[in-house]
């Protein structure tokens, strides 16, 4: 098997070394030459991310978000603290972030995680060096000054977490916690809480109380070992239909499954029915580098591989990774969407925004580089083993040998670039617009003379009457 189909280089092989797709990833601070520095005092028991998962036989829709993911360390430039319950290898941003265009994602949302305490240096700098394509969450104490919460909302952060799992964390009093709450709501952040089923009772009455937006890490890490319907989770689910400020998280399969990989199907289910339920208010992470798994290290590829058997439609998918994520960590992008996806209606319309131009980024360079004679010629000669050597998806070269110009738009094409490909056919912008038009260039060009085309009719395509 190819090494890039089983994404070697991600995580520690046997020499710690980067694959070809992978080399623009620096090695993190420490590492030397590349490799994953493993902490001399990590955890005797302690597991280390996969090091070589697989490339999911799942795609993701365009835009997708990886919305629980940790970055720890490197060590030694952002130590762990020193209260931690247990201490990890170093899993550095580098390394999620590639993993992240491995799989097939867009964008992260970055949880602090305990072993680094309320320390956020190492999660800001993931943050600072994603390039808007990351939101975090941060750990935060009674003492956080206004300035300290003032930049890590500069830094992409836009939640906090309360951790209630004994084994990972030590009491901190609820009057603490509801002070933090009310401090970051006006904010706009939320709140990202982690527990254990058995006590949801007891944190029923505190969790409701919270002023934010109530974000439920794990489905709250329900027992599947016992009905989907049975009382336990049906007091989940009671949680989420009775307070619409609460969401939930549905990932970790690896945690909560009795059964195991690769499948987790006795986790299917339970994420299935919330994700049905409550379609509006779910997301899904990979947890990667996947901390304090003591069974097995899940290969994230096979995790990727379940999101369509709990998200079992395109619009239930679309939800669980696009909308959901950008409508809390990126409201500000989700509302400018929502804004260009209104155009979509009007006939020969496509907004070529930051999403189009990722999507087509390979299509586009591929054009651009018809403005070179020899390119040209060695296109003219093979088409197919041109467009080979060119990061494009199968969709795309077939609607360059076909010369489907508007397949080409739709496909993250920008029609500045893509007339290259008519001026290489020896046709004229104006043939182009024809072509993509659906007439004759001669009555293209009456039409155009005359005014151009007429609005009624091609206002709407919902409504070809307008």
């Amino acid at each position: 098997m190819d090494p890039r189909e089983r994404g070697e280089g991600i995580g520690v092989d046997a020499r710690g070394e980067d694959p070809e797709r992978l080399q623009s990833a620096p090695a993190p601070v420490g590492a030397g030459e590349g490799r994953v520095r493993v902490g001399t005092a990590m955890d005797a028991d302690y597991l280390p991310f996969h090091p070589n998962p697989s490339k999911p036989r799942y795609t993701p829709p365009p835009g997708a978000v990886d919305a629980h993911c940790h970055v720890f360390g490197p060590a030694a430039r952002f130590p762990y603290a020193p209260e931690r319950k247990y201490t990890p290898c170093d899993a550095p941003r580098e390394r999620l972030y590639a993993l992240r265009d491995f799989l097939g994602f867009e964008r992260n949302v970055v949880v602090q995680a305990t072993c680094h305490g309320n320390d956020n240096r190492a999660l800001v700098d993931a943050l600072i060096h994603s390039h808007g394509r990351a939101r975090g969450v941060a750990s935060v104490g009674r003492g956080v000054t206004d300035a300290e919460l003032d930049a890590l909302h500069d830094a992409g952060v836009r939640g906090v977490r309360f951790n209630f799992v004994r084994r990972l964390v030590d009491f901190t009093p609820r009057d603490v916690l509801a002070e933090i709450a009310a401090r970051i709501a006006p904010r706009g952040w939320h709140v990202v809480v982690y527990f254990e089923a058995q006590d949801l009772p007891e944190l029923w009455d505190f969790f409701t109380s919270l002023p934010t937006t109530v974000v439920v890490d794990h489905m709250g890490r329900p027992d599947v070992g016992q009905p989907v319907d049975g009382p336990g989770f049906g007091l989940f689910r009671r949680l989420l239909a009775e307070h619409r400020n609460v969401w939930s998280k549905v990932s970790c399969p690896e945690r909560l499954s009795k059964s195991g990989p690769p499948g987790y199907d006795d986790v299917v289910p339970f994420a299935r029915r919330i994700v049905e339920e409550f379609p509006d208010r779910v997301l899904w992470g990979t947890d990667w580098p996947h901390p304090n798994m003591k069974s097995h290290m899940p290969d994230d590829g096979a995790l990727v591989d379940v999101i369509p058997r709990i998200a079992p439609t395109p619009s239930l998918e679309r939800r669980l990774l696009v909308d959901n994520p950008m409508r809390l960590y990126w409201p500000e992008v989700a509302a400018a969407r929502a804004y260009t996806e209104a155009f979509a209606d009007i006939p020969g319309t496509v907004v070529f925004d930051a999403t189009q131009s990722r999507l087509g980024y390979g299509l586009n360079q591929f054009c651009m580089s018809l403005m070179n004679g020899e390119n040209r010629a060695a296109f003219k000669a093979d088409e197919r083993g041109y467009l080979a050597g060119w990061p494009m998806t199968g969709e795309q070269r077939e609607a360059v040998i076909a010369r489907d110009y508007n397949r080409m738009l739709a496909l993250g094409g920008n029609i500045y670039f893509i007339a290259k490909i008519g001026a290489t056919d020896g046709h004229s912008f104006q043939n182009l617009a024809a072509k993509m038009t659906g007439v004759p260039e001669d009555a293209y060009r009456a039409m155009m003379i005359a005014g151009g085309r007429s609005p009624r009719g091609n206002r709407s395509r919902s409504d070809p009457s307008r």
